[in-house]
């Protein structure tokens, strides 16, 4: 609610201030000094200023001598106060020209100076009371403010929770009324919308005026959504009123009814779940108080996943599930990908999707856990299948993307969590700290995922929140550290990697003896000229994960090192700044090279001599055409930008 306080003319009159450099009370007195005058300027003797740090808590008083002078001593350190003036046959002021404590303005009393401060009293009081209500008849909260005509006195009030307001010892005079609460805005009494149009009310001495108003209904704003391609109503949708309610109004059958909006011109957000781009340019609406606004908006389809949540025992829905989709190959998982939720139904949508982002994916389902607020019932990740849950990708359902449609696969059905642990030493034993473990293919071009799940001093790490299936492992060194990227069981890749069963409640052990990493190098030309900037990717050829630690830059003179592998074939993906390939020496499709670990392996790129399309093997038969380009090298998830 706002507040306003008395200005302008009255305060003007009332206050006349001289900065003094000599007090006329005591040499050594400091603070405000001045004299209590009557409307005619004369000295009104007996005049007392209470100084309150409450409305009723008065903290001390000083009251004028016979010529009408007070003093108000100042002190270091004094609160700021709120001072009363009153005298016999006169109106209490409250500095600065203000009918009661809420109006008043802090004064600070000087410490350091004498201020020279005079006060006018005026004559005559009246009031103005009542009581506000909506349309309907029930109490409104909201600030009352009075308007006093000809100067720009101003006073307001609050209303009871009965809807009641009083506003006393105001100068007799006239005055108009306004309403404001939050969500209304400002009515002027007796119901208008401008305050040219509102009734003057005048205050004579001694009168007791009685203002009720109820407020002017607001406006509704009925929006139809309809599918821009089938015209038919979009099932669930939602609309946001900027400036009008705090929150999405969300209907069925392509019918929402925004009640209660503010008069004015509002854009709204138009959003219709995964199922649906939202509202792109968003609309506009004119509303009128009392009436209906109808707006119709077209929203675009596009390519979604649903599915409900349930809780694999009790088969009761779960919120606060969420899923990352992930490729079957040339992907992984990183911290940075859009997560998509279940609600409080469990009912989980990700999407929309454009026509580019089609293909097959499949979901990786967890509880994100927050620090603050954890969820009461513990549940464990899990690649979703068809059935229930896996540790294993391989096993996860595959789920096709189609354009302008939601698919939907059957519910995730999760279960409580188990653990992995276990140590990572090197091939001399020692342990080796900073090594980060994943229970799933992680892409380290997206943001590490660091915590309990990297190696401590003693080469400890922990994987929680496992759902009770057989997990493999991948430890990922740095790139700096020497060691090979490898999965559980001290193998290249994930088809290889030993699977370990986690049980509910459960630990499970799986530790870790890392090789020295091997290095692929080269040197990447276009023509003669050498690339002086871009990237390299290693990626397993059996599995499509990557294959190392992380990329490699390409130099100023074209050479490149990537690093971290453990023996094994990857196919090799490099890009400059306007073109990708895959390294392809004499042929159309990307070329297995060997690497071995602890050594190095060299090749010659050339953005167009070895420059091939993305390997096309069986595993990615839906992911896109063999024949098209290739996927951006840190893809792991729909990239359409916010993703």
């Amino acid at each position: 609610m706002r507040t306003m306080r008395a200005t302008g003319a009255a305060l003007l009159a009332a206050l006349a201030i001289v900065t003094l450099s000599a007090a006329p009370a005591a040499a050594d007195t400091v603070g405000y000094t001045g004299v209590v005058r009557d409307p005619d300027g004369n000295p009104v003797a007996n005049a007392c200023l209470a100084l309150h740090t409450s409305a009723t808590d008065v903290a001390a008083e000083h009251c004028s001598d016979a010529s009408g002078r007070y003093t108000i001593p100042g002190a270091w350190e004094a609160p700021d106060y709120k001072i009363r003036v009153h005298a016999e046959g006169f109106r209490t002021e409250w500095w600065y020209g203000a009918p009661d404590y809420l109006n008043a303005d802090p004064v600070s009393i000087p410490a350091g100076s004498v201020v020279e401060r005079d006060v006018t009293l005026g004559r005559g009081a009246g009031s103005i009371s009542g009581r506000i209500t909506d349309q309907y008849g029930t109490p409104v909260q909201a600030t009352v403010t009075v308007h006093g005509e000809g100067d720009a006195y101003e006073a307001i009030a609050y209303t009871s929770v009965t809807g009641t307001y009083q506003l006393s010892n105001l100068p007799p005079g006239g005055y108009r009324i306004s309403v404001y609460d939050n969500q209304r805005g400002v009515q002027w009494v007796p119901r208008k919308e401008i305050r040219e149009e509102a009734t003057v009310f005048t205050v004579a001495d001694g009168d007791a005026l009685t203002v009720n108003e109820w407020l002017l209904p607001l406006g509704t704003v009925k929006v139809v959504v309809t599918d821009a391609v089938t015209a038919l109503p979009v099932p669930r949708p939602c609309v946001y009123v900027h400036g009008g309610r705090d929150e999405s109004v969300c209907g069925v059958n392509g019918i929402v009814d925004v009640l209660d909006v503010r008069p004015g011109t509002w854009e709204l957000d138009v959003s219709a779940g995964a199922s649906y781009f939202p509202a792109d340019p968003k609309p506009t609406v004119d509303v009128v108080r009392g009436q209906v606004t109808r707006v119709g908006y077209q929203l675009r389809p596009g390519a979604a996943v649903a599915t409900t949540v349930l809780d694999a025992a009790s088969g009761q829905p779960v919120g606060g599930i969420c899923a990352h989709l992930v490729q079957p190959r040339w992907g992984g998982q990183s911290a940075h990908m859009r997560q998509y939720c279940s609600a409080d139904d469990g009912h989980l949508e990700a999407g929309p999707f454009e026509a580019d982002e089609l293909g097959t994916w499949q979901l990786y389902a967890f509880q994100p856990i927050g620090p603050y607020d954890p969820p009461a019932t513990r549940y464990g990740a899990q690649w979703v299948t068809a059935n229930g849950g896996s540790g294993d990708q391989r096993e996860a359902l595959p789920v096709t993307l189609r354009a302008k449609e939601t698919v939907t696969i059957p519910p995730i059905r999760v279960d409580p969590p188990g653990r992995i642990t276990g140590t990572i030493r090197n091939a001399a034993g020692a342990a080796v700290s900073g090594v980060c473990a994943y229970p799933f293919a992680f892409h380290p071009g997206q943001g590490a995922i660091f915590g309990a799940n990297c190696s401590n001093a003693q080469g400890q790490y922990t994987l929680s929140d496992l759902g009770p299936y057989r997990w493999p492992v991948e430890f990922a060194p740095s790139s700096a550290s020497g060691y090979s990227w490898q999965w559980s069981g001290d193998v290249a890749d994930r088809f290889a990697a030993t699977l370990t069963k986690v049980g509910p409640g459960a630990t499970a052990t799986v530790d870790a003896r890392l090789a020295t990493g091997g290095v692929l190098a080269g040197k990447v030309t276009d023509g003669a000229s050498p690339v002086d900037a871009g990237y390299v990717w290693t990626y397993n050829a059996r599995t499509g994960d990557i294959a190392s630690a992380s990329y490699a830059n390409i130099a100023r003179d074209g050479t490149f090192a990537v690093r971290g592998h453990r023996t094994q074939e990857v196919y090799v993906e490099y890009w400059s700044l306007t073109k990708g390939c895959w390294y392809a020496p004499g042929g159309r499709y990307g070329t297995k090279v060997a690497v071995t670990a602890g050594a190095t392996t060299t090749i010659a790129a050339n953005m167009s001599r070895t420059c091939g399309l993305r390997p096309y093997t069986a595993a990615q038969s839906g992911i896109g055409t063999a024949s098209g380009p290739p996927l951006a090298p840190i893809m792991a998830a729909p990239t359409r930008a916010g993703r």
